[in-house]
């Protein structure tokens, strides 16, 4: 693999998952307690043998630097690559318009950058979707049939067509056509997959099923470079795909039948996370083979005291739970809780511990330390980072119409708590 170069896309402003999106770029959202939405695709790169990997940016890239810089140290894998962020960029000539303008403009804008390496195809990938896929097969699959392009397909119902792009394949999986999230419902009759795609395949033929696209490509080195220049195009679903077809380059589905979730909007995440804590998840995060990678914290155990419970929750390190009763959560790391009630909530815990300076100025300033206090119930919500929950305060999410306070917002039906907010004693917010 060392011919293949990497590109994650960390997408654009990420305003379907604001407010966790607000102090951070997409790729940087934490995923399961302790990782960052990012550390799915570089572990899958890592897993698959591709270790030379640009992360491209431009939306409050801070903390997603951070992360990397931490996490990604390759000595450490015994292996020779990186994993670099390209944030957008202003040169001469540019205008404050020319940032990245859609997926394939962002590879376009970089190329000054990857065309100083020696390398035979690019693995193109999305920064905000969870599944466990070996690229080495897509990629040798892609060489034995001498593909200019290759995309990753799964097996979709057809209430999921209109927020993916949906592809026609011939018996060879040659893509014939290729429509991104149709609306019309007579054009999403003729893309339904028909009879002879099961019968190929030696299985039973199922009704209502059509073919996505994940996401994940691979490109001939020229083959890319070409498609690029021919044109201003900036999306590689909407323009770069449907011309490649029209132009006569050979492009191939890849399938992929294993789990994969689009991480977009706050409710796709919130159902995502707690999915994580059923005794038999569909994406697990115990595989010694196929680790998910992350930064290495160095923190304590955690620590259950004064009968607390725990039910359907995975508990990062570095948590302090004293009396809590929790059941269906996700619990991020040094995440502290008093006697509280917590019902299926995503708590992201804290980037810090408080020391006794920062108890005294709680103190004066009246205010609750990081975490959450005794006499809560929390429900539905989720607790972003260094929140402040005092004592005695009921959150309770629902099917709602969405609504924004001054440091929470309702959306998709969960109630968020932003980062770094401050939520008095006795607080009710119930939907």
């Amino acid at each position: 693999m060392h011919n293949v170069l990497a590109l994650i896309l960390g997408g654009g402003r990420g305003t379907r998952l604001h407010p966790l999106t607000k102090e951070r770029s997409k790729p940087a959202v934490p995923l399961a307690g302790k990782y960052r939405l990012i550390d799915v695709p570089i572990s899958n790169c890592i897993n698959s043998g591709v270790n030379r990997i640009f992360v491209l940016t431009q939306f409050l890239a801070q903390s997603l630097n951070h992360h990397v810089a931490q996490a990604y140290r390759f000595d450490s894998f015994r292996r020779t690559g990186f994993v670099s962020i390209l944030a957008a960029e202003q040169t001469e000539g540019m205008g404050t318009s020319d940032w990245y303008q859609g997926t394939a403009d962002a590879v376009r804008k970089t190329l000054r950058h990857t065309n100083r390496y020696r390398f035979d195809e690019f693995l193109i990938l999305s920064g905000d979707h969870i599944y466990r896929m070996d690229y080495e097969k897509m990629i040798a699959e892609h060489r034995e049939r001498d593909a200019d392009i290759t995309v990753a397909a799964l097996e979709v119902a057809r209430d999921k067509v209109s927020e993916l792009g949906v592809m026609e394949i011939d018996d060879h999986g040659g893509i014939q056509r290729f429509v991104e999230k149709p609306k019309d419902d007579a054009i999403v009759d003729t893309l339904e997959i028909a009879p002879r795609y099961f019968e190929l395949r030696d299985e039973e033929v199922r009704k209502g099923l059509f073919l996505a696209n994940m996401g994940v490509y691979v490109f001939k080195r020229e083959a890319l470079i070409e498609l690029l220049e021919a044109s201003d195009d900036e999306d590689f679903g909407k323009q770069i795909l449907p011309y490649a077809i029209e132009h006569g380059m050979k492009m191939y589905s890849h399938m992929f039948n294993g789990y994969w979730e689009d991480i977009g909007t706050i409710r796709a995440f919130f159902d995502a996370n707690l999915a994580f804590a059923d005794p038999v998840p569909k994406f697990s995060f115990y595989d010694e083979v196929d680790r998910m990678y992350t930064r290495t914290r160095h923190l304590p155990p955690a620590k259950l005291v004064n009968n607390a419970q725990l039910e359907r929750t995975l508990l990062t390190e570095g948590c302090i739970l004293d009396g809590a009763s929790i059941n269906r959560a996700m619990v991020g790391i040094r995440s502290l809780i008093g006697r509280s009630t917590i019902k299926s909530s995503i708590l992201m815990g804290a980037d810090y511990y408080e020391n006794d300076e920062d108890r005294a100025e709680n103190s004066l300033k009246n205010r609750p330390a990081v975490g959450i206090g005794s006499g809560c119930h929390i429900e539905r919500t989720i607790v972003d980072k260094n929140a402040r929950i005092g004592n005695n305060v009921k959150l309770v999410g629902n099917d709602v119409e969405d609504k924004q306070g001054n440091f929470w917002t309702l959306r998709d039906g969960v109630l968020v708590i932003h980062k770094d907010a401050v939520v008095p004693d006795g607080t009710e917010l119930v939907f």
